[in-house]
């Protein structure tokens, strides 16, 4: 433990590192604005680390296994992961230099949300602590995204129900409890990972300074609906409501889902070759939303190319180009299978495995039942 509580104190100094860093960079670009960046990023930071410190106990496999004698690579590079939603809290503030700033963090936050994971299963050092920091990351990181991109006047005040959605459900649960109805556990559903790692990826790509509100706006409804959806779906499925809450899951279901998916696809790559095609377009646009085009027909990497689809639509709104009926559908149709897949006759899919799976060796007890 010696060497673990030294290595928080490290911890301590680079934390104050970058926040001396960051409170130099205000001062030279928006010095009024500083002093409370420096406040709300510190209160943050000094958040992450004595909650950490308070948890080092847990720096095990299981409550019956011995701790390890070094935080090891995935609870470190999770504390980097607390340590940049730390310093997005300071945007909060009026009069500072936001720019790429939050974005930049955010976009950290969300692409190591699989990596840490992956250390420890690689490194064979899952632990509670981890499990603990990376709930923790994750959770309040959604919450700073949404409420900062709200108050930057990314996205309408709405979105704060997305920052919010784990908490209310943890209160509903609470709620159960206390009503004497113990909540059933919810069956394994890969479908919450992908959920979750494409929410995260819309509020990097909303706190850029890239794309106009309304197309965020209008991408954003349909990112909001299935999100917010499953946690509906979860918390009828703990009050013990059945009605076919979840359907593709069964054996039954799956075929009718697969020829759904690919339908929805065809869709999405019709749509969005119309709106591409138009006459507004720029060359180079028109070309590379074709390709992207092919590539969702064929069913080649159909989740990442809706995605980058997606970016197409939103800089072209952002440009000029009108929205029209074809751009509201194909944004509606490419976010769908961007959350769930394309469906059958895909040629080649293998970022399913990327979306809704762990890489990387098989996770031991108790780390598997964190997600």
């Amino acid at each position: 433990m010696a060497k673990v509580r030294r290595e928080m104190m490290a911890w301590l100094g680079i934390g104050s590192a970058a926040l001396g860093a960051g409170f130099l960079w205000q001062r030279a670009h928006a010095s009024s604005g500083a002093w409370c960046w420096l406040t709300l990023s510190g209160i943050g930071m000094a958040y992450i680390i004595r909650y950490a410190w308070q948890h080092l106990d847990e720096n095990r496999r299981t409550f019956e296994t011995v701790p390890y004698p070094s935080l090891g690579p995935a609870n470190t590079l999770t504390l980097v992961r607390g340590l940049a939603v730390a310093l997005m809290l300071g945007f909060f503030c009026p009069r500072t230099a936001a720019g790429w700033g939050p974005g930049l963090l955010y976009t950290f936050v969300a692409l190591t949300d699989w990596w840490d994971g992956l250390l420890a299963r690689l490194s064979g050092r899952p632990s509670l602590l981890g499990q603990r920091l990376d709930m923790l990351v994750d959770s309040v990181g959604v919450l700073a995204a949404s409420a900062l991109a709200v108050a930057l006047g990314r996205l309408p005040w709405w979105y704060l129900s997305v920052g919010l959605a784990r908490y209310i459900f943890l209160g509903w649960e609470a709620l159960l409890r206390a009503l004497g109805h113990e909540p059933r556990p919810t069956p394994s559903d890969p479908q919450r990972r992908a959920n979750a790692g494409l929410m995260m990826s819309f509020l990097a790509a909303a706190l850029w300074p890239l794309f106009s509100p309304r197309a965020l706006a209008l991408v954003g409804v349909w990112f909001l609906m299935p999100f917010l959806a499953l946690f509906l779906r979860d918390a009828a499925w703990e009050a013990g409501i059945d009605a076919a809450l979840f359907p593709a899951a069964t054996e039954a279901g799956k075929p009718l889902w697969n020829k759904s998916r690919a339908a929805i696809r065809w869709l999405a790559t019709l749509a969005f070759f119309v709106t591409v095609q138009h006459a507004g377009m720029a060359t180079p646009i028109r070309w590379g939303g074709g390709m992207l085009a092919a590539l969702l027909a064929l069913g080649i990497l159909p989740r990442l190319a809706a995605l980058g689809s997606l970016l197409a639509l939103g800089a072209a709104w952002t440009a000029g180009l009108p929205i029209e009926a074809s751009g509201v559908l194909a944004s509606a149709a490419l976010t769908a299978v961007a959350f769930f897949g394309g469906g059958a006759a895909c040629l080649w899919a293998p970022d399913d495995r990327i979306f809704l799976t762990h890489v990387g060796p098989a996770s031991p007890e108790p780390y598997q039942n964190a997600a």
